[in-house]
């Protein structure tokens, strides 16, 4: 059975509404729907509905003092989601599994990731990528989709 992608208009909507009320910030001009097909066939995954959006839209954002990643002809290299997925699968101890797609480090070496292993129609969590916890950790889910961890980690914020 397809999601419906209605069933998450209010979430996205509620994510929008975040990023555009926050006075502190940086977009980019949204990517298109083929730089995200492209991205999903190099990466070898399906972005969750709610996580298109964003990049449709925004293609990358600076929320106050923190930067996503994201696609598109105005991404910073530094957060060109491609090419620090691929980093983090290669190039890293622990090497991050690819049903992992990172969107945010903490600076630390750690990583807010999409856990693309537990997608349901259409949806999956955010979880928290722990370096120190090494490849075979399950990581703890920090919010049930992306767009409502935009809107809770913009509140914590503010």
């Amino acid at each position: 059975m397809s999601p419906d992608p209605f069933d998450f208009s209010m979430n996205i909507e509620n994510m929008t509404t975040t990023i555009e009320g926050l006075l502190n910030k940086d977009t980019g001009d949204g990517a298109s729907l083929d730089a995200i097909r492209a991205a999903e066939r190099e990466l070898g995954i399906k972005f969750p509905f709610d996580y298109e959006s964003y990049l449709r839209t925004y293609g990358w954002v600076r929320l106050i003092y923190d930067e996503l990643y994201g696609l598109g002809d105005s991404v910073p290299a530094h957060l060109n989601l491609i090419t620090n997925t691929l980093r983090e699968r290669t190039d890293f101890c622990p090497r991050l599994p690819n049903h992992l797609v990172p969107f945010m480090p903490d600076g630390a070496g750690n990583h807010y990731c999409l856990d693309l292993s537990r997608t349901e129609s259409g949806n999956c969590p955010v979880v928290f990528w722990d370096h120190d916890e090494g490849e075979d950790q399950t990581p703890s889910i920090v919010a049930k989709s992306f767009s409502d961890w935009i809107v809770e980690h913009v509140t914590e914020q503010t």
